[in-house]
């Protein structure tokens, strides 16, 4: 940066607002074309800038800037002013900036400005216990949510397990052929709450049925549950209809290796 020195000018000519740096350590930031205007206007002068609420918010707002490329407020968190003082400068150029060619000799003025560390807000008590509440409370509902979650995990299992246990008892039980006829049903009742039910005819067919011997019983949760699980593989996850319990029974019944179930056990 350029080196500034202080000299006593008559004069009134503020180019910008600097920092307190000595030579080229020194950094300022220049006024725009339209503030120096306001701050050169006739109403204000040497005596009375400090008077001038628009001049000193605009040095407030310089002094942001400054405060971002200055050397002098590394070690300041959070910087303020602590004081301005209207200093005469010397630029090392021959031509002066455009803001301030009627000064043809170079010499300018900055209004200088001294950093101090502003005052940190302290957080009171009733903020303190206001974000302990909040806290608490965004952590009881975390834990709920996870309970609950668990929960209908838990249910979900017992429900297969259930589901299995059936599959895997006396074949000749009434029932055991019942749960079979159950689970389809079951099946057909999710693919018509979905939107397009009318499209899942050919799946619906394969799912419905009434008496049958036990092997036709078999076959069929088979094959009802490889047409709707192949009919549903491209729907969205959350739109597709549960399979969890027909899927265990298929795998209990497939473990057994019953000779009618091998071509459809193959598939699954």
């Amino acid at each position: 940066m350029t080196d500034i020195s202080r000299l006593k000018y008559i004069q009134w000519r503020p180019i910008g607002v600097c920092d307190t740096g000595v030579g080229k350590e020194r950094k300022a930031k220049m006024f725009t074309r339209t503030d120096l205007a306001k701050v050169t206007s006739l109403e204000v002068n040497r005596e009375n800038w400090r008077q001038q609420p628009e001049v000193l918010q605009l040095i407030q707002l310089y002094a942001h800037d400054l405060a971002r490329i200055s050397n002098l407020t590394d070690k300041i968190i959070s910087p303020e002013i602590a004081e301005i003082k209207l200093v005469g400068a010397v630029l090392g150029h021959e031509q002066t900036p455009n803001l301030n060619q009627e000064s043809a000799d170079g010499r300018v003025q900055f209004f200088q400005l001294y950093f101090r560390e502003g005052k940190t807000k302290k957080v009171s008590s009733k903020n303190l216990k206001i974000n302990d509440m909040i806290s608490l409370v965004v952590f009881l509902g975390m834990t709920s949510m996870f309970l609950i979650a668990s929960r209908f995990s838990l249910l979900s299992l017992n429900s297969s397990k259930k589901s299995v246990s059936v599959c895997s008892t006396n074949r000749q039980e009434e029932k055991y052929s019942k749960h079979l006829r159950d689970l389809r049903k079951s099946l057909v009742f999710e693919l018509n709450r979905l939107p397009a039910w009318s499209t899942f005819n050919v799946a619906r067919t394969y799912c419905i049925g009434g008496k049958m011997s036990v092997k036709q019983q078999e076959q069929r949760l088979l094959q009802c549950l490889l047409k709707v699980r192949n009919r549903t593989k491209n729907m969205p996850p959350a739109s597709r209809p549960s399979l969890n319990k027909i899927e265990a029974c298929a795998r209990t019944l497939c473990q057994k290796e019953l000779p009618h179930l091998s071509a459809s056990c193959k598939r699954l």
